[in-house]
């Protein structure tokens, strides 16, 4: 695994879009898991993403993934929630 931080100028400057794109393409192709979440430390709320399924969604076009799976706790997904209930999983009675 790898933990890439961005933040929007990250994507939205060419230079550090290609830098990105070609980090991820490497990671891949060593079969690296890259978790990918916004760098809080230097994102100002200019360059805020806001949420990490904005960020997500922008990661799938800059490495050109086929999908996008994201993973949540909002209720309705989940009979129970998974920290009240840890041993029982979301598709057990």
């Amino acid at each position: 695994m790898a933990q890439i931080l961005l933040t929007r100028e990250d994507l939205e400057d060419r230079t550090r879009y290609l830098n990105a794109r070609n980090t991820f393409n490497i990671l891949l192709r060593w079969r690296v898991l890259p978790i990918v979440n916004e760098n809080d430390t230097v994102a100002v709320e200019e360059i805020q993403f806001g949420d990490n399924d904005f960020l997500s969604a922008l990661v799938v076009g800059l490495v050109g993934a086929d999908l996008l799976l994201c993973l949540s706790e909002v209720d309705a997904l989940l009979r129970t929630r998974p920290r009240r209930r840890p041993h029982r999983s979301a598709s057990s009675p």
